[in-house]
């Protein structure tokens, strides 16, 4: 452990963060997009085991409206760990390496240690959403929460008001802030330097606030593509997955020297 806490400290202290422009957004997308050509079905295959996963949360909460909501809010938290794999095979093409699925897994297994105990950093935030939004769903329907189906999901929903949709989006809104801050490139730092998870999420959080504007861009970017995905009833994410892993990736090695 304190092997561990010394390499963290020593890594922080090596490490320069970078300035980049509001435009590099749409840079890292074009490269994340060769990343995912160059390992197609490497890629593709991380995407539908994740969107697999995503199917089976819809399946067991789509028939409730506060179920269904608070489990995609946890899946998209807990997604950055998710994509650790992706994030190898962009790591592995960029030292030339064979960017094959059998690699990455073998990555996974390395750092699982570290990317366990990120992920269960991230879980109170999953559970303080699920308590916020309880409380939003109780303040507004009371003891009768709405069902996701038929006529009951539509007076329900209306019932609420625009108010109920302005409260929702704003409480989810900072739980999905705080989530980005600290994750934005700390599953590839940890995949690349092996360093602790309070130190990863310490740097996302500095390189968010010195690319403030860059990174707003591209978390609305990431928003924009996810919504998209959702669309599809997931079908498109088994694409939008693994290219904003590869993406994010690059963002990674844009801002963390």
């Amino acid at each position: 452990m304190v092997d561990t806490t010394i390499h963290s400290a020593q890594c922080l202290a090596d490490t320069e963060l970078r300035k980049i422009g509001f435009w590099s957004p749409f840079r890292w997308l074009r490269k994340g997009w060769t990343d995912l050509r160059h390992s197609l079905w490497a890629s593709l295959t991380h995407g539908l085991i994740i969107t697999a996963m995503g199917w089976i949360v819809l399946m067991f909460t789509s028939s409730h409206l506060y179920m269904f909501t608070a489990a995609i809010s946890g899946f998209l938290l807990i997604s950055p760990v998710m994509t650790a794999g992706v994030y190898e095979l962009s790591r592995s093409r960029e030292l030339g390496r064979p960017p094959t699925f059998d690699v990455s897994l073998a990555s996974l297994k390395k750092n699982g240690g570290s990317l366990m105990r990120f992920a269960m950093i991230l879980v109170p935030l999953i559970f303080v959403w699920l308590g916020l939004s309880g409380l939003v769903f109780k303040d507004f329907f009371g003891g009768d929460m709405p069902a996701m189906s038929g006529a009951i999901y539509q007076t329900s929903w209306h019932a609420g008001g625009m108010g109920f949709i302005l409260t929702y989006g704003a409480v989810g809104g900072v739980i999905a802030v705080m989530a980005f801050v600290v994750s934005v490139i700390s599953v590839p730092m940890i995949m690349d330097r092996g360093v602790a998870p309070a130190t990863a999420m310490l740097t996302s959080a500095k390189v968010v606030w010195l690319n403030l504007p860059a990174m707003l861009h591209w978390a609305v970017l990431l928003a924009v593509l996810t919504v998209v995905g959702f669309a599809t009833q997931l079908w498109a994410m088994i694409v939008i997955i693994p290219w904003l892993g590869h993406a994010t990736w690059h963002a990674y090695r844009d801002t963390v020297g």
